[in-house]
């Protein structure tokens, strides 16, 4: 991924298909004006770009490598699963299923420089089962990266530790015109000229427009139930008629027709070779959340160029069902303790039961990354959100707790019964 210069930039991070470091076919794109260190800046939340409500944590993305050198791009969705485009792993039919053993997932911004600590070796590699029914269906009917189910997941070797995972969709959709970013470390271009430039180690990210929507994408002859979906932007450079997704185009491949704003963002990108598998990011409901993954796209990324994401609100079961218990949480040690932005800190067991710092034992169900269940020996079922914490409901009594931690004494806390207006302390 990489971005070019000319004016202002955008979104970069995903692209259309692996390939081998150096080889030049599709590359990322940035405005005329602007240089690579401002989208490295970026990418790297160095100031002004801070992570905040305004810009995405860009520390999730990170360079997928195989051992013979294909590049892409992936992102960090639990401690240990990063989610990528199947293409980056199985880009042909003829492809076999792809080994662990072949592939390696580097965190960092420059994937040249990195430690060992920030090597990740792979320990399973889940590819869509579209993508593969539709490359073993006879005759073949491609490799459905058009059909929205260009997905992949990678289970890392080992938990990432102190990083917060990104968020997957929730029910709440983009919108038409709403700011996107992109990352990824593929190849880099003016998207003025389609000047060359060999230097993808680094990470890059950029800007861009919502500009297309595809809810859902009927195929016909799916053996699947799975049904994918796209999300799509253009390229605007300074002049509006590189507009490719404008009303005066009409379609692209599976994107129905309409219009989108022909003005560039400051820090626009298009997507290169290398960005594929590469996020999608924007804000919906108070949360950095991932939209898509990089899939295709058109040309060279010049200007008016297009690029396609797998539309990942289609597939968050399948995607759910692979995830460990907690995948929304930071791992802080190698021990397995993790943190909640709005729980607290948590020692999570396979039994169901939990250790809280500051709770004690308790058991957890019909978790989501906002509410849930949580049942205390002395208290029965209770039930918290994100946006009642440290208020607690108790269905059993149709009333409300409070919980307190105990400040004068260390692994204890206090519950106050609004029926009853009654404090109870308790140990951890």
């Amino acid at each position: 991924m990489r971005i070019r210069n000319e004016f202002y930039v955008l979104l970069i991070s995903l692209f259309q298909f692996s390939t081998l470091l150096g080889e030049e076919i599709r590359r990322l794109g940035k405005l005329k004006g602007n240089d690579w260190e401002t989208h490295a800046n970026l990418a790297n939340n160095v100031y002004p770009f801070k992570t905040s409500t305004a810009v995405p944590d860009f520390s999730v993305v990170g360079a997928l490598i195989s051992s013979d050198g294909t590049l892409g791009t992936a992102t960090l969705i639990a401690p240990n699963f990063v989610i990528t485009a199947a293409h980056v792993l199985k880009n042909r039919t003829n492809d076999p299923l792809p080994d662990p053993a072949d592939w390696e997932f580097v965190l960092h911004n420059d994937f040249s420089t990195q430690s060992s600590s920030l090597r990740f070796q792979i320990r399973q590699i889940i590819v869509h089962p579209d993508w593969i029914i539709r490359q073993n269906q006879n005759p073949p009917l491609g490799d459905g990266d058009k059909f929205g189910v260009d997905i992949a997941l990678v289970q890392l070797s080992r938990s990432v530790l102190g990083v917060q995972p990104i968020h997957l969709p929730n029910k709440i959709y983009p919108s038409l015109g709403q700011k996107v970013y992109v990352s990824g470390f593929g190849n880099l271009v003016a998207g003025e000229s389609g000047n060359y430039d060999d230097e993808n180690s680094r990470r890059m990210a950029g800007v861009n427009i919502l500009d297309r929507i595809v809810s859902e994408i009927v195929i016909e002859n799916e053996i699947s139930p799975n049904s994918g979906g796209l999300l799509a932007f253009d390229f605007d450079g300074p002049d509006p008629i590189t507009n490719r997704l404008g009303a005066e185009f009409g379609a692209f491949e599976n994107l129905p027709s309409g219009s989108s704003n022909s003005v560039s963002e400051y820090l626009e990108v298009s997507t290169a070779e290398g960005d594929s598998g590469g996020p999608l990011l924007t804000r919906i409901d108070d949360r950095w959340r991932i939209l898509g993954v990089v899939s295709y796209g058109s040309s060279d990324s010049s200007y008016g160029d297009i690029t396609v994401f797998s539309r990942l609100g289609n597939h968050t079961e399948w995607i759910n069902s692979h995830l460990p218990e907690w995948p929304s949480l930071i791992q802080l040690d190698e021990s397995g303790w993790m943190q909640s932005d709005w729980l607290g800190i948590i020692l999570p067991f396979s039994s169901g039961w939990n250790f809280h710092a500051e709770y004690g034992w308790i058991w957890t169900q019909s978790k989501s990354e906002d509410s849930m269940w949580i049942y205390f020996s002395h208290l029965g079922w209770l039930w918290v959100s994100r946006s009642t914490n440290p208020y607690f409901y108790s269905f059993d009594n149709s009333d409300w707790l409070y919980f307190k931690k105990d400040s004068e004494r260390e692994g204890g806390y206090g519950v106050y019964d609004f029926a009853k207006k009654l404090w109870s302390d308790y140990s951890n």
